[in-house]
C-alpha cells in the first residue's frame, strides 16, 4: 500500500502533462469509498496558501499570468470547426494546427481550475465556464456525446467501431494517438467538476464516456488489443475516476477495455517489458490501474502499479532524475 502512495505522490509531481485525481480524506463529490485503506491523503488546494514574496507564490503568479494570456477562442478553434459552428479567431500553430490538435485544451481547463481553487481568482472559474458552455455547444451540435478538435476524427473512430484498425505507436487509422488526445479533454473536464463545482462539465465528460462506450465497447479482445497498440493516454484513469463519481458501474468496466497485453499484462506478472518502449505512454497507464486498485481492490492492478513503480525507478531512472532518454526507456 505503501509503494502505491508514493507511486501517486511522486508521478503527480513529476509528470507534468498527467491530470489525475489525488484522493482526499473527505470529497463529497466522490460516492465510490476507497476498497482499500490510504495510509495519506492530499490537501484540498484550498486549503494551503502560498507565503506573499515567497519564490513559490512568485512563480505561481508567473503562471497565472500566463494562462490569462491564453485566448480560450483561438484553442477551440478546431472544435468548432469539427463541429460544424463558426470560428471565432485564428488556431494557435504546433501541434494545435497539426495532429494532436485539442488536447491542449484539455490541459488549459485543469489548469484554470486547478488556479482557481489554488487562489479563489474568479477570472479562473469565468474562463472554464465560458469554455464548457462553449464545448456543450460543440457537444450538442455533434450529437453523439462526442467533444473533439482531432483531424480526420469522425473518419478514424468511424472505422474504429466497425472493427476497421489500423495501429502502432502513434498511429491509429491515421490519427495521432487520437484517445491520447480525447483522454486530455475528458479529464480537464473532470477536473473542472471536481474543482470549479460544475455540473454542466461533468455532464460532457460523461457524454464522452457514453460516447467511448458506444465506440468500442463491441470490439472483440483481439480488435481492441490491436487499437491499443497505439498510445492512449490515461484512459483507464479517467474512466475509473467518472466511476468513482457517478458510481455507475458501467464506467470502470469500461476502464477495463483500455488494458493491452503487451505492457500492462506483462506488469501483471511481474515482468518487465519496458526497455524500448515510449515512456510517456506507460505512466498514465499505471497510474489507472493505482487509481482501479484504489477503487476496487483488485489485485492485479496493485501488481501492476506497485511494480511499474520499482522497476521504472529501480531499473529505468537516472541517478540524477528522469526516466527516459528522448521520452523512451533503455535497457536495464
Amino acid at each position: 500500500m505503501r509503494d502505491i502512495l508514493l507511486f501517486f505522490l511522486v508521478l503527480f509531481t513529476t509528470a507534468l502533462q498527467a491530470q489525475n485525481y489525488v484522493p482526499e480524506k473527505d470529497n463529497d463529490k466522490i460516492k465510490i469509498n476507497f476498497a482499500v485503506p490510504l495510509k495519506a491523503y492530499a490537501f484540498n488546494l484550498a486549503d494551503v496558501q502560498l507565503k506573499p514574496g515567497s519564490p513559490f507564490y512568485h512563480a505561481m503568479q508567473k503562471d497565472a499570468a500566463y494562462l490569462l494570456s491564453i485566448s480560450p477562442d483561438r484553442l477551440l478553434y478546431r472544435f468548432y470547426k469539427n463541429a460544424g459552428l463558426p470560428v471565432r479567431d485564428s488556431v494557435y500553430g504546433g501541434w494545435e494546427s497539426d495532429g494532436l490538435s485539442g488536447h491542449t485544451l484539455g490541459h488549459y481547463l485543469s489548469a484554470c481550475a486547478m488556479m482557481y481553487a489554488s487562489t479563489g481568482d474568479t477570472q479562473f472559474s469565468s474562463r472554464t465556464s465560458y469554455l464548457i458552455t462553449e464545448l456543450g455547444r460543440c457537444q450538442d451540435a455533434r450529437k453523439s456525446g462526442y467533444i473533439g478538435a482531432i483531424p480526420n476524427e469522425d473518419s478514424l473512430f468511424g472505422k474504429l467501431s466497425r472493427g476497421e484498425i489500423k495501429s502502432g505507436g502513434f498511429d491509429l487509422n491515421g490519427g495521432w494517438s487520437p484517445w491520447y488526445t480525447v483522454h486530455k479533454v475528458m479529464a480537464g473536464l473532470v477536473d473542472v467538476y471536481l474543482y470549479c463545482n460544475s455540473q454542466k462539465a461533468l455532464d460532457e465528460a460523461k457524454g464522452m464516456a457514453d460516447w467511448t462506450y458506444n465506440t468500442i465497447n463491441h470490439l472483440t479482445d483481439e480488435q481492441r488489443n490491436k487499437m491499443l497498440q497505439c498510445e492512449y493516454g490515461g484512459m483507464n484513469d479517467v474512466l475509473a475516476n467518472i466511476y468513482a463519481i457517478t458510481g455507475d458501474e458501467k464506467y470502470l468496466q469500461l476502464s477495463y477495455k483500455f488494458y493491452d497485453q503487451f505492457v500492462m499484462e506483462p506488469l501483471s506478472k511481474m515482468i518487465d517489458p519496458l526497455p524500448g518502449k515510449h515512456s510517456n505512454t506507460q505512466v498514465p497507464k499505471a497510474i489507472g490501474a493505482a487509481r482501479q486498485f484504489e477503487l476496487t481492490g483488485n489485485n492485479r492492478e496493485e501488481v501492476i502499479a506497485s511494480f511499474f513503480w520499482s522497476t521504472m525507478v529501480t531499473h529505468h531512472t537516472y541517478a540524477n532524475g528522469g526516466n527516459s532518454n528522448y521520452e523512451y526507456c533503455g535497457a536495464e
